[in-house]
């Protein structure tokens, strides 16, 4: 090349690039999306939160349950009264207090479609002179877990009160 014989292209100089452009400061679009992002996790920990202390009737009426001794002459007295209290839990004391016999089984049986059905019959026999046999102290302990699992915490309708039974 003859840059020297051509005065003009002696004085150019080398071309130069633009700065890279940089991460900072970041658009309007990712501020919001981090926004977004932020304001969900911090719901979803408190929605978390809140579900974690609303079942926490559940969890040590299921914990009591599991360190009743099944040999008690009283049992299913306990069972029923564990039952009771944490109904009572979730739901004014006055409209669960004064539920026994059938009442009290059919409001049982209305938080929990699938209870098994040994439930009621094994707390009838709660004030009977003797003493439930061994594997019927098993099966209340089991049907009662079972209904405290998947009964509680109790469905809520609009109002916030539970459905009870109508009778």
């Amino acid at each position: 090349m003859q840059t020297a014989n051509n005065p003009a292209l002696a004085a150019m100089k080398d071309i130069q690039p633009p700065e890279p452009i940089g991460a900072w400061p970041l658009a309007y679009g990712y501020w919001l999306l981090m926004a977004v992002i932020i304001v969900t996790i911090i719901a979803c920990a408190f929605w978390l939160i809140k579900r974690h202390r609303h079942s926490a009737a559940k969890r040590e009426a299921i914990a009591q349950l599991d360190r009743l001794d099944i040999h008690h002459k009283q049992l299913a007295i306990e069972v029923n009264a564990l039952l009771k209290r944490s109904a009572m839990s979730y739901t004014p004391r006055e409209n669960i207090a004064s539920l026994d016999g059938d009442n009290w089984y059919a409001w049982l049986r209305q938080q929990d479609h699938k209870m098994d059905e040994t439930l009621p019959k094994l707390l009838a026999k709660r004030y009977q002179a003797q003493a439930l046999t061994t594997a019927e102290a098993k099966q209340l302990k089991i049907a009662a877990k079972q209904w405290l699992n998947n009964a509680l915490p109790l469905e809520q309708n609009g109002t916030g009160k539970e459905v009870l039974c109508s009778q």
